[in-house]
């Protein structure tokens, strides 16, 4: 709150969390609890916890070392989240999850939590890449990656609900979802799928 000219605490509140700078904000945590973790690096002196869900906050979220990882327990509402953890300065992907985003430098891991629908595209067997795009991440050209699995492959997501737009792109080429009847017309001329979620 913000008295007069001077910050302060709410005083009702115990939960605090210093931003990494040393000023301490009171916290409300909504939705439910997800541990992140990170195995090994036992020689690190500090890991951070960084990601879109605290505006890539690089200081704010110190992870612990227990006995054979570093972790760091996060409240978080349903949706789709990119992070990276931060080792002595050193940004660095989560290697145990197979779901990123981006590219280079640029590519972060990608948590989706609670998700409420699974993209699914069938066949394409012989393809090198498929991502999946739409509105749920604003028509990110780079889309997520999808994973082939019993020949299939498949991205959980979260997503809002009501009208959901989205394409696969197959090695480098925009395709609407071939098992879905429902598409509509966009400005380029090349149609997207159409989705709705209840």
């Amino acid at each position: 709150f913000i008295v007069g000219n001077e910050w302060i605490i709410d005083s009702l509140n115990p939960i605090t969390r210093d931003d990494g700078t040393g000023i301490i904000n009171s916290v409300l945590e909504l939705g439910e609890s997800h541990k992140f973790f990170i195995e090994g690096f036992e020689d690190t002196e500090t890991m951070i916890l960084t990601g879109s869900f605290n505006n890539w906050n690089e200081f704010e979220l110190k992870m612990t070392k227990n006995d054979s990882a570093w972790v760091y327990e996060y409240t978080l509402g349903p949706g789709i989240y990119e992070y990276k953890f931060i080792a002595d300065g050193q940004w660095m992907i989560d290697e145990s999850n197979p779901f990123t985003s981006g590219e280079g430098d640029f590519t972060n891991s990608v948590l989706i939590f609670q998700p409420n629908y699974t993209f699914v595209l069938n066949g394409f067997e012989d393809a090198n890449d498929v991502r999946i795009t739409g509105m749920f991440n604003d028509w990110n050209p780079q889309g997520y990656p999808m994973k082939k699995k019993d020949g299939k492959w498949v991205f959980p997501a979260y997503l809002n609900k009501g009208k959901q737009l989205y394409k696969f792109i197959v090695d480098g080429e925009w395709i609407i979802d071939p098992d879905n009847p429902l598409w509509e017309e966009n400005q380029y001329g090349t149609d997207n799928s159409v989705l709705w979620i209840d």
